[in-house]
């Protein structure tokens, strides 16, 4: 009897185990091959203007190891970024949304002042993609705070000293003062992680430099780049270009060891601007609002499957990076998240022709920004832009009388205002805007619209 009970449950156990190696096998069938894609990073630019970079036509050096990306890549001279606000921005940046679609409008605010969960970023597609995920970012305005951290294992904002509540009044307005990180120390904090990383890699990292003076370059840098100017106001954009140097001087280290471990022919690398800033522009120091010194991005690609020493003079937009990246990663179509930016890759296959995008950008936060000179930028609108082949129309939603039109080929300083001369197109570009649905129905941030304000936005149809 004994023996027939043992003969039994080793027959049980030998079906169990089979069944163990059959479910092992099937899974092992089953599971996703790993990423043959190339290691992807991303450098994005605060504050940093398209026009004051070497590779851009400005005279002074200051991006020698941008413009040595650029020579082995391809920039784009084009560029709009979709607002002139750094998490915002951002946000377009890593969804290949515009911001009336992710729903992150705004940065001073209690409302819509962070990424929707229901969007998908580009970190979020890449590590289901196998992709192992981390960001390095210099400044509180792209902290989790914000939402732009989906997707990343890591996520390296360690420099916040303050608590939120200290940073963000009950106002919602955002003060970040030294809730900041010099570019040697972001730098410091991904060579680390370079250094240990499995591939293949998406890194983010985010230098904030040029945005203001809280922190600055150490003082052997400054005694070596600094220039004497004539006026306070030339000094500090005499520093703005200081900034600019430094961090291209950080981000050269990221490059050397890319170089120096091997993986720089392997690595997607793809560097642009969140947006600009005014240095006296326009009459407008700091940044927040759609002129073309604001809003008009450097963009360089450089990495496999990408022409070395190309540039591309067709409008392309920075909800564009997203779906560019996903395609020279590899990724199938399928897995494609929505999104409104389209690849830019055919812009630079011989042969191309202009897909005639049109860009978005808009700026929605009311209220004063504090300037460098001891003035200040005073912001009492809600603007909406678009951009499409020379055409360029900025569209004030509470002072419609205040619109602007512009010829980009023949005023690209936007000094002359042809709205009244040419009413077909404001017609034409405004109805672009419209049928966005991109103008809120309802106060956005910490503002509260008059009731004059609100009569403005009914007689235009976007308030019922």
């Amino acid at each position: 009897m004994c023996e027939i009970v043992a003969r039994k449950w080793d027959g049980i156990r030998k079906m169990a185990c089979a069944a163990i190696c059959l479910l092992v096998v099937t899974a092992c069938e089953r599971a996703p091959e790993p990423p043959t894609g190339p290691n992807v990073l991303l450098i994005t630019l605060d504050t940093t203007r398209a026009d004051r970079l070497s590779c851009y036509g400005y005279l002074e050096r200051t991006s020698e190891n941008l413009d040595r990306l650029a020579e082995q890549g391809v920039l784009f001279t084009r560029a709009i970024t979709q607002a002139a606000v750094t998490p915002v921005s951002h946000a377009s940046i890593l969804t290949g949304q515009n911001p009336y679609t992710h729903g992150l409008r705004v940065m001073h605010g209690l409302t819509e002042n962070r990424l929707r969960e229901s969007c998908v970023t580009l970190a979020e597609v890449l590590r289901d993609a196998g992709y192992h995920c981390a960001a390095f970012v210099s400044a509180f305005p792209v902290s989790e705070r914000f939402g732009v951290h989906q997707g990343f294992e890591t996520f390296d904002a360690d420099f916040i000293l303050d608590s939120p509540a200290k940073i963000v009044s009950p106002a919602g307005v955002v003060n970040t003062s030294m809730n900041q990180r010099r570019a040697d120390a972001t730098t410091d904090r991904a060579l680390a992680h370079l250094a240990a990383c499995r591939e293949p890699f998406f890194l983010w990292l985010h230098y904030f430099d040029p945005h203001d003076l809280k922190l600055r370059p150490p003082r052997a840098f400054l005694m070596e780049h600094a220039r004497s100017a004539a006026s306070a106001r030339e000094q500090l954009r005499a520093m703005y270009d200081v900034e600019i140097r430094y961090m291209d001087q950080q981000i050269g280290r990221v490059f050397e060891h890319l170089e120096q471990s091997g993986r720089l022919d392997d690595t997607l690398i793809v560097v642009v601007a969140d947006h600009g800033e005014g240095l006296g522009d326009h009459d407008w120091w700091t940044h927040g609002i759609l002129y073309q010194e604001q809003i008009h991005a450097p963009l360089i690609f450089r990495g496999p499957s990408v022409p070395a020493g190309k540039k591309v003079d067709y409008l392309a937009r920075t909800i564009d990076i997203m779906p560019t990246v996903l395609e020279l990663a590899g990724l199938k179509r399928e897995r494609f998240p929505p999104m409104e930016g389209h690849s830019l890759v055919p812009l630079w296959r011989d042969g191309a022709t202009d897909p005639e995008y049109v860009a978005y950008a808009d700026s929605i936060n009311m209220l004063t920004y504090r300037t460098p000179v001891g003035s200040s930028d005073e912001k009492n609108d809600m603007l909406f832009g678009v951009i499409d082949g020379a055409w360029k129309y900025i569209h004030h939603a509470l002072r419609p009388e205040e619109s602007e039109l512009y010829n980009l080929e023949d005023d690209p300083l936007e000094l002359t205002n042809l709205r009244d001369a040419y009413p077909n197109q404001v017609t034409r570009l405004l109805t672009d805007l419209r049928s966005r649905n991109c103008i809120p129905k309802k106060p956005l941030g910490r503002e509260q619209m008059s009731e004059d304000d609100l009569r403005r936005l009914r007689s235009l149809g976007y308030v019922p």
